[in-house]
């Protein structure tokens, strides 16, 4: 056999042979890489049950059963005041009863998200320690609450911005209503502008009194916004022409509302 036949021949051994292990190791590298997918895919599915339910706000979601609620993030509880500041201190959720109805027939309990930085800086009347932490939604400071019918079960959620927040913080209050919108979807609102009443003026050119409206069978979203100076307010001294902060009101009031109680005529 002459030297340039067994040279071919061997040539095309070799490729036999380099073709038969790249498929072997093409093959096991299948099978590893399916079998990491699949580990992959079971961690992450476990990860998705084991992740707590974020609900509407830090976990609150209609339907909660106040006896069966947890403390876990929240740092104080009482008695709401539609809206305002607490009353009665409550010892967990299922204190509700002892929250005087509202005309709805629900009752308010006001919360606080549990937050040991904030309590800190209010220890040290540091403003500038506490301006970026405590109860927010959407970065903006809020008095939240939630709402129970007599039976326990949580009907409603509603929150505030805080009118005690730093004049830039509260300047910027009514943003949070375009925040809440999105989160909603910008689709199926009914918002009603309301006119100036005598004395109202923009602020920067801005005049805003409005009320949004979302119902679905899950949910009934009612929003309300000012931005605007009241009577008798102007950003300047009219006497010494100095600058005056303050002087206007922004705020945002959501309310998120079972509209199954609603539509059950289970109202006092």
């Amino acid at each position: 056999m002459s030297a340039q036949r067994q040279a071919t021949m061997s040539a095309k051994r070799g490729a036999t042979m380099s073709a038969k292990r790249g498929a072997t190791m093409s093959a096991k590298c299948r099978v590893v890489c399916l079998a990491a997918l699949a580990v992959i895919v079971a961690v992450g599915a476990a990860a998705a049950q084991n992740r707590p339910d974020p609900g509407e706000i830090h976990g609150l979601k209609l339907g909660l059963d106040a006896r069966r609620m947890s403390l876990d993030g929240f740092g104080e509880l009482a008695c709401g005041s539609n809206g305002g500041p607490p009353r009665q201190k409550l010892d967990g959720f299922s204190d509700f009863a002892k929250c005087r109805a509202e005309p709805n027939g629900l009752h308010e309990v006001y919360l606080r998200f549990d937050d040991e930085e904030e309590y800190v800086g209010r220890a040290i009347d540091d403003d500038q320690y506490t301006r970026k932490i405590g109860t927010r939604v959407a970065g903006h400071p809020v008095i939240l609450s939630v709402l129970f019918d007599d039976g326990g079960l949580l009907r409603g959620i509603r929150f505030v911005t805080d009118p005690r927040a730093a004049p830039g913080e509260r300047r910027m209050a009514h943003l949070l209503r375009a925040a809440a919108i999105n989160r909603y979807g910008p689709q199926g609102w009914t918002c009603v502008d309301q006119p100036p009443v005598a004395g109202e003026t923009p602020v920067g050119g801005i005049f805003l009194k409005q009320t949004c409206r979302k119902t679905t069978s899950e949910r009934d979203i009612t929003i309300e916004a000012h931005f605007l100076r009241k009577p008798g307010q102007s950003e300047t001294d009219p006497a010494t022409g100095e600058y005056r902060a303050g002087q206007f009101e922004s705020w945002t009031r959501f309310e998120l509302m079972d509209p199954g109680y609603h539509a059950s005529g289970e109202t006092k």
